[in-house]
């Protein structure tokens, strides 16, 4: 089980911002910052940290992204509305995704920093 991620960021104020508005529907929140870090999570778990960028390395792998689950398909609307909201570009607007699997509802954006994030909700 991954226990945590991590990703760079180029303006770490911004993207604390990003992910406080966007997490929030999740049941996330900020656990943990300081200077060099935030890192977000639920009652107590740290589960996504946002670093600040060091050098001129690239932020961002090709095909990489994270997925993070809801706990419902209102959850994920919330999340991509508010990534929108506050300048993510949206890749994939919430909805069903049979081809994937029939019990898949989810959407996908790219950050300020492209990193790629899904949110997906497992329907029962």
């Amino acid at each position: 089980m991954i226990d945590h991620v991590s990703i760079a960021t180029c303006d770490l104020p911004r993207a604390v911002e990003f992910y406080k508005a966007c997490l929030e529907p999740l049941g996330y929140s900020v656990q943990h910052q300081d200077a060099g870090q935030a890192i977000f999570g639920a009652d107590g778990h740290w589960a996504f940290a946002i670093y600040p960028a060091q050098g001129d390395a690239p932020l961002v792998g090709q095909r990489g992204h994270i997925a993070i689950r809801a706990k419902s398909q209102l959850a994920t609307h919330a999340f991509h509305a508010n990534a929108i909201a506050q300048g993510a570009a949206s890749l994939r607007a919430p909805g069903l995704r049979p081809d994937v699997n029939e019990r898949y509802f989810g959407t996908m954006i790219t950050d300020p920093d492209q990193h790629t994030i899904e949110v997906v909700h497992w329907m029962d």
